[in-house]
This record gives C-alpha cells, structure tokens and sequence, in this order.
C-alpha cells in the first residue's frame, strides 16, 4: 500500500524493510524514549516479525516505512495498529538527523488522515512523559492525556484523540 503527503511517501513494510528497520531499532538515539536502550539484533528480528505478522493481518493499516519525496531518501516508520474494535494506536520513530523538522508532524497527520478515511473512532498515542517533542506532535492535533503509568516497564503518559469530537486536520503541519 503507497501514501503520500507533502513531503513524505509511505509504504507498507514488507519483509525486505528488515535493514531499515534495524537502522532505527539498533540506535540508542532512536530507541531511548522508545523501549530505553537499543535492541539487539536477536531482539530487532524478533520484534521485525511481530510488525509483519501485523502488517499482513491490518489490511489498509499498519507500519509503513517513511522516504522523502525529493530524494527517497529513508527517515523513518510510522504506524497505525488496531488495539481494540474501536482504537487504533498511532507511533512513529525517525532517525535523528530528520528530528526537528516537522516530519515527525506530517507523519501523524498523515495517520490520521488514514484513520478519518478507515472511520476509526479513537486513535491513541503512548509516549515517554519526558520525550517532550513527541507531546508536542500529539497535542498539536488535539491528543489529551487520559492516564499516566507504565507500558512495557518503562513510564509512560496515554494520548487520545476520540474522532467524535471536531477533528484539528487543518493547517497543522
């Protein structure tokens, strides 16, 4: 599945995304706000396949590797995963020298784009309470923080954005 935005193109992972993945995934950089430290190569290819399994159950969802348009130059992944009938989870990872300058946005609402076209009711969004860059990307389009604890042992604060309510998708980049 292809998805473009303004500068971005997204494309359903698929099983020969494997060295992306891992520029990402084996970053300390990358993977501190994320699961803390840098996975190892074991860990990465374990965790690369649970993102297949999913990506062949998710249809028109899913992760979606992220290039550049100009160049086709790789940045990063972004994802929109089912977690229950009615609520999806959005994420994204970039690499660092793409920080700071507003992909991180574009990929977002490029998700929820998709999730208004799919008529998903709730999209959440779990990130590090002290990654305030991410806060900022998911309060920018209107994600409220519902609950504050734990996920995957590390601390975590809840976004949700419920699609009932008037959605911000505009002039939001």
């Amino acid at each position: 599945m292809y998805i473009s935005s303004r500068q971005l193109i997204f494309n359903k992972l698929t099983d020969n995304d494997f060295t992306l993945y891992a520029q990402l995934t084996m970053n300390d950089d990358v993977m501190k706000f994320v699961t803390g430290n840098a996975l190892t190569l074991e860990k990465a290819e374990i965790r690369f396949q649970k993102v297949l399994d999913t990506n062949i159950a998710s249809g028109d969802t899913g992760f979606f590797i992220v290039r550049k348009k100009d160049k086709d130059d790789f940045i990063g992944i972004v994802k929109l995963v089912q977690i229950t009938a009615d609520q999806f989870e959005v994420g994204y990872m970039l690499l660092p020298e793409y920080w700071g300058k507003g992909y991180a946005s574009e990929m977002v609402k490029c998700m929820i784009s998709l999730a208004t076209k799919k008529q998903i009711k709730e999209i959440i969004g779990i990130v590090d309470p002290e990654n305030p860059a991410s806060i900022r990307v998911l309060s920018k389009f209107g994600f409220q923080l519902y609950e504050t604890g734990k996920f995957d042992g590390l601390k975590a604060a809840f976004y949700k954005l419920e699609f009932n309510k008037t959605m911000p998708l505009t002039n939001n980049e």
